[in-house]
C-alpha cells in the first residue's frame, strides 16, 4: 500500500506542476515538441512554487497562501486552454518517446520500490531535510536568504523544502521526502533526452537517457547521500539548457530555480551556458574547419594556462592529488566513472563533427571540469567541493557516450535494440549492487519505524523527546514531537546537550533525575533506537561528522521512569506516571 501511495504521489506532483504551468510554457514555446513542453511545464511549475514559497517567507506569511493560489490559478488557466494543450495534433509521441517514457517509468518504479523496502535512511542529511519540512508545516521560522547575505542557516538552500511543504500538507511527510527526490532525478534525465530530440538527434536520444539513468552511478548517488538541494538545482540547470533551443524567455525562471534550489550551482549553470554560447558564436564566426579547430585549441590552452597559474598562486589541486595518491580512493572513482571510457570516443566524434549538440556536450563537460579545477585550487572554492561538482559530469558524459554508441550501431534497429537491452541490464544490476551495499548499513530499522509510528498515534504533542542517538531525531519529522537533540531545531524549552551523555551513562544518577525534573515541559520521552541497542558503537556511512551509536545503560529505576515501549526500540517516560 505504501508503494502505491508513493506512485500516486509521484503522478500527482508531476501532473499538477505540469498543469499549473502548461498555459505559460505552451504559449511561449509553440514549436517545441509536445513532450518537451510537458517536461518544461513541470519544471516551470516546480520553479514558480519554490519562488512563491520563498516570497511568502520573506513577506512573513504562510507559504500555502501564495503556493496554493498559484496552483489554483494555473489549473483554472489550464481548464480554459486544455484543448490547445492536449489537442490531438500536438500530442503524438513517436517510438523513441514511448521507449524513453518506459525507461524513465522503470527507473522511477525501481527506486520507489527500493525506498519502500528500506523506509528511509536512519539519519544524515535526509533527516535534516525532513526536519526543515516539518518546521515549515509547524509554522516555525525557516529563513530564506541568498548567499552571502545572512548567516549560513538563512541562505542554506531551501527550495526543495519549500516545494515539498506544499505536498506534505496533503501526503505523509515521509512519503514526500523519499518520493519527490526520485521524481526529480527522473525528470532530469528526461530533460536530457528532450535536449537531444530538440536538436534533431533522434539516434542519440534514448542512448543518452539510458546511460544517464542507469549506467552512471552519479545520477542516483544523491538519493543515497540525500543531496536533495543539489539534484533540485541540477534539474533546473538541465531545464535551462533545454530552454535555449526551445524559448530563451524561460531561462530567467529556471535560473531563479537554480538560485533557490542550490545557489552555489548558479556559477556552474552560468559557466555551462556562457561556454556553450561562446562555442556556438565561434562556430558561426569561423568559416573554415581549421580556423574553428585552431580557435578552440587556443581557447583550451589559455584556459589550461589560467588554471595552472591559479593553482601555483593559490594552492595545489588537493582533490586531484588525494585521488591520485590514495589507491582505495582512486579505485572508488574508477568504479564510479568507468563508463566515461566510452565518452572519449564520442568526444572525438563530436569534436570532428561539431553540430549544435556536439558543441553542447563538449562545452558542458569542459565547463564542469574547469569549474571543478578552479574550486579545487581555491578561487571558486565557495561554489562547492571538487568532488561534489564533479558529480554533475555524468550528464555531458552520457551525451558523448551516446554519440559513440549511435555510430557503433550502424543505424541498424536490431543492433540498437540489443545495445539498449545490454545497457539497461548492466545498469540496473550495477544500481542494485550500489543500493544493496547501503540497505542494511544505512536503512532505518523496522523496529525504529514501528516505534516512531506508535508515538505518532499517541497524544504526546506536549512532551519533548530526548533522543540518545541520531536515529531518534526522526521522532520530530514523522511524529511531530519535538526532540532535544535535533539536526536543525532543538526543543522549545532550554535544554543542556551535556545532559544526554549523562543519561546514556547512568539514567539513575540523582543529578540526572533532578536535571530532568527541572526541565520544562514536565513530560519527557527518552528514546533509545534499535541501532544503539543492537549495534552499539556502530558508525554508519557518511557519518564522519557524527558520533558512533552509544553503548546505553538500561538501568532505569522503576520508581522514576516508566518503560512505555519496548519492541526492539525502547522508550522511557519521565516522570513516572506521566504517560500512563
Amino acid at each position: 500500500m505504501v508503494l502505491i501511495l508513493d506512485i500516486i504521489l509521484a503522478i500527482v506532483v508531476f501532473g499538477i506542476t505540469a498543469i499549473c504551468a502548461a498555459p505559460v510554457v505552451f504559449y511561449m514555446a509553440p514549436r517545441a515538441r509536445w513532450l518537451s513542453k510537458v517536461l518544461l511545464s513541470s519544471v516551470f511549475g516546480f520553479a514558480i512554487i519554490i519562488i512563491a514559497g520563498a516570497l511568502s517567507v520573506l513577506l512573513g506569511v504562510s507559504p500555502m497562501m501564495l503556493q496554493g493560489g498559484i496552483v489554483l490559478l494555473g489549473v483554472i488557466l489550464f481548464l480554459r486552454d486544455w484543448k490547445k494543450i492536449v489537442g490531438p495534433g500536438d500530442t503524438r509521441l513517436d517510438r523513441e518517446d514511448w521507449i524513453a517514457l518506459a525507461i524513465t517509468s522503470l527507473y522511477l518504479l525501481l527506486c520507489l520500490f527500493y525506498f519502500d523496502r528500506i523506509i528511509i535512511w536512519m539519519g544524515g542529511d535526509a533527516l535534516a531535510h525532513a526536519e526543515i519540512i516539518r518546521m515549515l508545516l509547524d509554522g516555525r521560522p525557516v529563513p530564506v536568504s541568498i548567499p552571502p547575505l545572512g548567516s549560513y542557516w538563512e541562505y542554506y538552500p531551501k527550495g526543495f523544502h519549500l516545494f515539498c511543504y506544499l505536498w506534505a500538507r496533503v501526503f505523509p511527510l515521509l512519503d514526500v521526502v523519499r518520493t519527490i527526490p526520485v521524481l526529480i532525478t527522473a525528470i532530469t534525465t528526461m530533460l536530457l533526452y528532450s535536449i537531444v530530440r530538440e536538436m534533431g538527434r533522434r539516434d542519440v536520444a534514448v542512448y543518452a537517457l539510458l546511460l544517464a539513468c542507469f549506467v552512471f552511478s552519479a545520477h542516483y548517488s544523491n538519493l543515497i547521500w540525500a543531496g536533495y538541494p543539489t539534484i533540485t538545482a541540477e534539474m533546473f540547470l538541465v531545464a535551462s539548457l533545454l530552454a535555449v533551443p526551445v524559448d530563451r524567455r524561460l531561462l530567467p525562471v529556471f535560473l531563479l530555480g537554480v538560485l533557490f534550489g542550490h545557489a552555489r550551482l548558479l556559477a556552474l549553470a552560468g559557466g555551462v551556458l556562457l561556454l556553450w554560447m561562446a562555442a556556438i558564436h565561434s562556430g558561426r564566426c569561423c568559416h573554415f574547419v581549421r580556423q574553428r579547430s585552431a580557435a578552440k585549441i587556443i581557447i583550451a590552452a589559455v584556459a589550461a594556462g589560467m588554471v595552472a597559474v591559479l593553482a601555483h598562486v593559490a594552492h595545489g589541486p588537493q582533490f586531484l592529488t588525494s585521488v591520485l595518491s590514495d589507491q582505495s580512493l582512486a579505485s572508488a572513482y574508477a568504479a564510479r566513472w568507468y563508463p566515461a571510457f566510452l565518452s572519449l570516443f564520442g568526444a572525438v566524434i563530436a569534436f570532428i563533427r561539431r553540430d549544435r549538440m556536439d558543441h553542447l556536450a563538449l562545452t558542458w563537460a569542459a565547463a564542469i571540469v574547469l569549474i571543478m579545477l578552479l574550486a579545487d585550487v581555491g578561487p571558486l572554492g565557495f561554489v562547492g567541493t571538487a568532488d561534489r561538482l564533479l558529480l554533475g559530469l555524468y550528464l555531458p558524459l552520457s551525451l558523448l557516450a551516446a554519440i559513440a554508441l549511435s555510430k557503433m550501431d550502424g543505424a541498424s534497429l536490431q543492433v540498437r535494440a540489443g545495445f539498449m537491452i545490454i545497457l539497461a541490464l548492466c545498469g540496473i544490476l550495477a544500481m542494485f549492487a550500489v543500493f544493496h551495499s547501503f540497505a542494511g548499513s544505512w536503512g532505518l530499522p523496522q523496529e525504529d519505524y514501528r516505534a516512531i509510528k506508535w508515538l505518532e498515534e499517541q497524544n504526546y504533542s506536549d512532551a519533548v523527546c530526548i533522543n540518545l542517538d541520531e536515529t531518534g531525531a526522526w521522532v520530530y519529522p514523522i511524529a511531530g514531537i519535538g526532540v532535544a537533540n535535533s539536526r536543525m531545531w532543538t526543543a522549545s524549552a532550554p535544554f543542556d546537550p551535556g545532559l544526554i551523555p549523562r543519561i546514556i551513562a547512568d539514567p539513575g544518577n540523582p543529578d540526572v533525575v533532578n536535571a530532568l525534573g527541572s526541565f520544562s515541559p514536565a513530560r519527557c520521552l527518552i528514546y533509545i533506537s534499535n541501532v544503539s541497542l543492537s549495534r552499539p558503537g556502530y558508525v554508519p556511512p557518511f557519518a564522519e561528522y557524527l558520533q558512533a551509536y552509544p553503548v546505553v545503560n538500561l538501568s532505569y529505576p522503576e520508581d522514576r521512569y516508566d518503560l512505555i515501549y519496548h519492541n526492539g526500540t525502547y522508550i522511557f517516560g519521565f516522570p513516572k506516571g506521566a504517560f500512563v
